[in-house]
């Protein structure tokens, strides 16, 4: 038999891409509810999966019904504070996003657990998209380890960035502490502790003519960071291994969902 190199090959073999499906939290601006009250917090669909549904309730969160743009009232499960453990080595920002794209020309996007792109829309605009995995503390309590996935987009994507950012002001906070405390540094991981995702004030958005008030999302996160903040949101020891276990699947799919995300393709989650 000769070998391999003796051959002409017109077809690779190609991996799957990783596809993550599961529950999605998304964002409201501030939309109206069917009992006549604006909502501006995270949402998660009620009647998708029992067991998340069972876990929300017992977590505390309430159901609310939203009127979407579609005219369609939907049921939500209203998350108004995510602590969100993100499942990520690494938060880049958008200028980031478009070097390491321009580098790469879109072949394999540098991705670190974040997925990021820019899709055409009917209307020739181009609109950025930005999807990450998380595991909520809230839920994590009661025993659901499940990820869950943020998807956000437009103006958001960048809300949601510098949100994310404040992550690491938390963990530089956490070794300042140590060093006063004479104890070796961390230099901890993104997920080392959870980052409260909340409502901050409303924004005008948009061109002139067409602009409206928004609620973008903020990191609830005290300046100066305390103690008393990093014990309330610190990562408790059994919950790593759990974590760590979907990084690599997670940043693989971060990659590969941001292809998708540029090319147009039907997305794992929307």
């Amino acid at each position: 038999m000769a070998m391999a190199e003796d051959y002409t090959f017109n077809r690779t073999a190609h991996r799957p891409a990783p596809v993550i499906e599961g529950p999605t939290m998304q964002w409201a601006t501030g939309l109206p509810t069917d009992d006549r009250r604006v909502y501006a917090g995270w949402l998660v669909e009620s009647g998708r999966l029992e067991e998340l549904d069972l876990c929300m309730q017992d977590a505390g969160f309430k159901e609310i019904t939203i009127k979407h743009g579609s005219g369609k009232f939907v049921s939500h499960w209203a998350v108004e504070c995510a602590n969100v453990f993100l499942i990520a080595d690494s938060v880049q920002m958008i200028g980031d996003f478009k070097h390491s794209d321009r580098l790469t020309g879109m072949a394999s996007p540098r991705r670190y657990g974040i997925a990021f792109g820019w899709r055409a829309m009917d209307s020739g605009r181009m609109q950025s998209v930005l999807k990450c995995r998380v595991i909520l503390r809230q839920l994590a309590m009661h025993g659901y380890l499940d990820p869950i996935t943020i998807s956000v987009k437009s103006t958001l994507t960048g809300d949601l960035i510098a949100a994310l950012m404040r992550q690491y002001d938390v963990l530089e906070a956490a070794d300042a502490f140590r060093v006063l405390d004479k104890r070796p540094v961390l230099n901890p991981p993104l997920y080392a502790a959870s980052l409260p995702l909340v409502a901050g004030q409303e924004v005008t958005r948009g061109a002139t003519g067409a602009s409206k008030e928004i609620s973008p999302m903020i990191a609830d996160v005290p300046n100066p960071i305390t103690r008393e903040y990093l014990r309330a949101h610190w990562i408790w020891k059994a919950l790593i291994p759990t974590i760590e276990s979907l990084m690599d699947e997670t940043i693989a799919w971060s990659v590969e969902e941001s292809k998708r995300i540029a090319e147009g393709q039907p997305q794992a989650v929307e």
